[in-house]
């Protein structure tokens, strides 16, 4: 790599990074959510699920409720019916052929009224627990509609200063020749949002402060010469810094 206005170059594009790991806090704040907003968030979706469930199997209850009753009413009709011809029979042996038909009818009656009685009890019983869920979240949404502006107000707000800083940022990357700033902007994208590194001079070691490697002599000689020239190990831009 040349060596005209290395140094320049290189503080300019130090500058330049400082300025888009500030954008970069930004947006990462932005996009994060406040600890008080996730949690009644997750209570709230846990409660609606819940909700949902109870609302399903009541509405299963009241169909299997509803078939007994419809069963029953059929039955009970055909009890009547079957009193009736009962009443218009000629013989003692018809007499009692209905007796029985009449009997297992009853019998079903009751055998249907046996096992609509626990279903009715499970419906009193979810009734009550869907009014205690829709209680608790008519007590949560409000609280969580203020946190859900807040939050809204909140990132408008960040976003803002993204669009100022990114506008900084611009103007500042105009002043760097465009295959350095190329270079550096594909080395940031590799190594998680830095792309240029300080060297640190520690007595007669020089170390690259992106990844605390000691850097070999003759490539800090070039660094401090200003020319542009990458960490062996970490593969960032080095500056020699001020």
């Amino acid at each position: 790599m040349g060596s005209v206005n290395g140094a320049e170059a290189l503080k300019a594009l130090y500058a330049l990074q400082e300025k888009d790991l500030e954008i970069d806090r930004l947006r990462a704040e932005a996009e994060s959510l406040p600890e008080e907003l996730v949690a009644l968030h997750g209570q709230v979706e846990a409660l609606e699920e819940r909700l949902t469930n109870l609302l399903e199997r009541r509405a299963e209850l009241e169909r299997e409720y509803n078939r007994h009753s419809l069963d029953i009413e059929d039955l009970s009709a055909k009890e009547k019916q079957a009193e009736e011809e009962q009443k218009r029979a000629q013989s003692a042996k018809e007499q009692t052929q209905y007796e029985n038909r009449i009997q297992q009818i009853k019998d079903r009656i009751r055998e249907l009224l046996e096992l609509s009685t626990p279903i009715m009890e499970a419906m009193e019983n979810l009734e009550a627990e869907i009014a205690q869920v829709e209680e608790e979240l008519a007590a949560l949404k409000p609280r969580l509609q203020e946190l859900l502006e807040a939050n809204r107000a909140r990132v408008e707000e960040l976003e803002a200063a993204i669009a100022a800083k990114v506008e900084e940022r611009t103007a500042m990357a105009a002043a760097i020749p465009a295959q350095i700033l190329k270079e550096y902007e594909a080395i940031r994208r590799a190594r998680r949002g830095t792309g240029v590194a300080r060297m640190a001079v520690q007595g007669q070691v020089f170390r690259c402060e992106g990844c605390n490697v000691v850097l070999p002599t003759h490539v800090a000689q070039k660094v401090v010469q200003g020319q542009l020239v990458r960490c062996p190990s970490c593969g960032r831009l080095l500056w020699k810094g001020e």
